[in-house]
């Protein structure tokens, strides 16, 4: 019989855990009302969404070159 960790294996990049842990804190500064946080947080997930986008495009461009070459 299996362990239950071998059935729920997550394979997220560095950018995603960032943006899990960002919106995370978010919604935690919003239910407890801390603004500090909030702010905190904000910034990571826009620091973490425009390295996903970065890194999306560099993947998607070398994709486009080894598959034309």
């Amino acid at each position: 019989m299996s362990s239950p960790e071998d059935q729920f294996k997550i394979s997220l990049n560095q950018n995603l855990w960032g943006l899990v842990v960002g919106l995370a804190a978010m919604g935690a500064a919003e239910h407890y009302n801390l603004r500090t946080l909030f702010w905190f947080s904000v910034v990571v997930s826009v620091i973490m969404v425009l390295s996903l986008g970065a890194t999306t495009l560099a993947y998607t461009i070398k994709y486009w070159k080894n598959k034309q070459g």
